[in-house]
């Protein structure tokens, strides 16, 4: 049986310590939160090299996991809108290091912002010259786009356009993938695509751990057909993820929106029994074990604003859909040869409280660990932050 830790995934993240605090108080100007669902601000300034001071034009200043952002001109400058709320600005050129500031945009006002980027320098033994390709390239593309892209039916209909700048190394019995250029990818089951700025990606076995970041370009589709199919299928990768869930709790609506939240101090096994399962059994088969995890919401700095804390692990069930035979394949667990009627997946906090907007965003994405079927839905089945669907 298969330990629920054993398909974990585990984000690291980079960011400029000293710089963080700059960006917070410089935007941290508080509006009501009625007003903060409408109103969009405005980023602007110039990139330059650190040391030279040179501007330098082609740098990707974009929000993550988002269609939002730009590339700098040919003076180094950059402008864009985004939303009030929690955002994390990546700032990414090929041969420069990369930024990413989490910030917390509450005023809808211009501000400018500079940015110095250290050119990446290698180390001598970085680099190795070879005429003879790669016996193992094959089978490491394979793995990498089984953990990185996901299991699921979304993941057949997506492409990695550039694989040739992946760079594999396997130390012990683990792989390592890091990119030389932005990933493009393309989803033809969601109508992204997707440029992924991917810094490392670690399969360990059964675990993986990334360091990367996505912006997103809404594709067009070739007839009306192709955009419903579209459209319907961001709605069912909206329905029951992550995304949705927080953006329940933030309504106080996880109930009406078909999610059963417990509290367990150790989730143990997949597929063993679950806080669900003993309530079911129990007299009336209410939920009389649940809980409304509005409980582990205290307020934030700014209006609108939360933070998000509770012990030990939390089990989300949403109720509403099965879970797919691609997910017990990928647990490879059958559940005595069928598929259970909910999705179960569990959350963690990878530190301290989390603090989250009032869309449901979290200001460090990478603070919340994901377990079950959370983790399953992957690139393949991820969705721009901003995306909302469609009231019928």
């Amino acid at each position: 049986m298969k330990r629920l830790q054993e398909v974990v995934v585990i984000h690291r993240m980079r960011r400029l310590p000293a710089f963080i605090p700059f960006l917070f108080v410089l935007l941290s100007t508080s509006l009501p939160a009625s007003a903060q669902q409408q109103a969009r601000a405005r980023l602007e300034g110039v990139v330059r090299e650190a040391g030279t001071g040179n501007a330098l034009p082609d740098v990707h200043i974009f929000v993550s996991r988002s269609e939002i952002g730009t590339t700098s001109r040919s003076d180094g400058s950059y402008a864009f809108t985004l939303p009030l709320g929690a955002h994390r600005i990546v700032v990414s050129r090929v041969g420069h290091k990369t930024q990413t500031h989490d910030v917390m945009v509450r005023a809808p006002r211009a501000y400018l912002l500079n940015f110095d980027l250290e050119e990446a320098v290698l180390e001598l033994g970085e680099i190795s010259v070879s005429d003879e390709r790669d016996p193992d390239w094959d089978k490491h593309v394979a793995s990498f786009r089984e953990f990185f892209l996901g299991a699921t039916p979304n993941a057949e209909h997506v492409r990695i356009l550039n694989p040739e700048v992946l760079d594999f190394e396997m130390h012990e019995e683990a792989l390592y993938t890091t990119a030389s250029e932005p990933l493009i990818i393309e989803n033809r089951a969601l109508g992204y695509r997707l440029e992924h700025h991917l810094h490392q990606f670690i399969v360990d076995g059964d675990e993986t751990w990334q360091d990367g970041e996505s912006w997103f370009t809404e594709m067009t589709p070739s007839n009306a057909a192709q955009a419903d199919e579209w459209q319907k299928n961001r709605e069912k990768a909206w329905t029951g993820s992550g995304q949705h869930f927080f953006q329940s709790l933030m309504d106080d609506r996880t109930r009406q929106e078909g999610f059963l939240v417990y509290r367990v101090a150790d989730p143990g096994f997949v597929g063993r029994q679950s806080e669900f399962e003993r309530n079911s059994a129990a007299p009336m088969r209410k939920p009389q074990f649940a809980v409304n995890p509005v409980i582990y919401l205290e307020e934030g700095e700014g209006p609108g604003e939360r933070s998000f804390a509770f012990p030990g692990y939390l089990q989300i069930i949403y109720t509403r859909e099965p879970e797919s035979r691609a997910y017990a394949r990928w647990q490879r667990i059958e559940h005595s040869g069928q598929t259970r009627d909910m999705q179960y997946s569990w959350i963690r906090l990878s530190g301290g409280p989390s603090t989250l907007d009032l869309n449901g965003n979290v200001l460090d994405p990478y603070s919340i660990m994901y377990y079950g079927y959370m983790s399953f839905e992957r690139i393949a089945d991820l969705l721009p932050k901003e995306y909302r669907p469609k009231i019928r």
